[in-house]
C-alpha cells in the first residue's frame, strides 16, 4: 500500500487558524472519505528541538523548514491519480492551493 507524504508551509498571507478550519471542515473529511484512502493524518510542526545527528553542521535553524506534514495512506494509487484528473479532483487540489506555499512537495515512501 503506497504511503504519500506532503511537506509544506502556508503562504505568507494565510492565517493558521483559517487553514486549520479548512482542514477540519473540508480537507480531512474529503480525503478520508475517498475510496482510495485508508488513512490521512496531518501534523503541525511546532518547533525545532535539537540536531538529529551527533555532529551537526552549522547552526540549528530557529524555525522549522516546513510547518506541516501530511501522511496519506493510499489503497489504490491509480484511482487516486484518476480522481485528481477529474474536475472534482482539480477543484479539491485548487481549494488546498489557496493556502499552501508553492514549494510544497509530495513524496512517496514505505515503512522499514
Amino acid at each position: 500500500m503506497p504511503t504519500l507524504f506532503a511537506v509544506y508551509n502556508l503562504k505568507k498571507d494565510q492565517k493558521p487558524e483559517e487553514y486549520n478550519s479548512y482542514l477540519t471542515k473540508k480537507k480531512i473529511p474529503g480525503i478520508r472519505g475517498a475510496p482510495w484512502c485508508t488513512g490521512f493524518n496531518t501534523w503541525k510542526i511546532d518547533k525545532v528541538l535539537a540536531p538529529a545527528v551527533a555532529e551537526p553542521k552549522g547552526e540549528l535553524p530557529a524555525e522549522p523548514p516546513y510547518q506541516y506534514i501530511a501522511k496519506i495512506e493510499v489503497s489504490d494509487l491509480d484511482a487516486m491519480v484518476s480522481f485528481l484528473g477529474t474536475d472534482a479532483g482539480k477543484e479539491f487540489v485548487k481549494s488546498w492551493s489557496v493556502f499552501i506555499d508553492p514549494t510544497a512537495i509530495f513524496t512517496m515512501g514505505h515503512e522499514i
